[in-house]
């Protein structure tokens, strides 16, 4: 009898461990379709060409973006200039973040105004940065560039929630 009870709780205990696994892939998978959806709306809403091809000279037009298979989309605004990024390097990051909403919630960063002292950042390192930053660093790759970059939550610095990012960055590479 006692083995039968022992038996019946265990075999409830896996069906719902089972049924809630199921449940939370499902609402993850709902949420990274919002997620999707929400960075479609915004590319309409902006009129924002998405580019079959990277630029050659790496620049782009103010309405144009390229989607990276790993999620990223991102727009060279500004080249920079001098040495091109290595690993260990010290990135000073200014930036602007917003949600992609029709009314976004803007974080901004910019400025001495905004923020005394800007983000310090070893290219190559994820302290302080997270995957989305570390692509963008990569393709800015020199002193005084400035880009924007939509950054899915999966690349983000949280992938438990389910928020994609516009990102804003400046970035100053310090001499050695």
């Amino acid at each position: 009898m006692i083995k039968r009870l022992i038996y019946s709780l265990l075999v409830v205990g896996v069906l719902s461990q089972t049924l809630v696994s199921c449940l939370s892939s499902t609402s993850y998978s709902k949420e990274l379709e919002k997620e999707e959806n929400l960075i479609n709306a915004w590319i309409k809403r902006n009129g924002i060409k998405i580019l079959d091809k990277f630029p050659e000279d790496s620049l782009f037009a103010e309405d144009e973006m390229y989607h990276f298979k790993d999620g990223i989309y991102f727009q060279l605004l500004e080249k920079g200039k001098g040495d091109t990024l290595r690993n260990g390097d010290v990135i000073i990051l200014r930036y602007k973040q917003s949600t992609l909403d029709k009314n976004p919630i803007v974080d901004d960063y910019m400025t001495v105004e905004d923020r005394e002292h800007p983000n310090e950042i070893i290219y190559g390192s994820m302290t302080n940065s997270c995957k989305g930053w570390n692509e963008a660093f990569k393709l800015m790759k020199r002193d005084s560039s400035y880009a924007r970059v939509i950054v899915p939550s999966k690349l983000g610095f949280n992938d438990a929630v389910v928020i994609p990012f516009l990102y804003e960055m400046r970035i100053r590479i310090l001499p050695k």
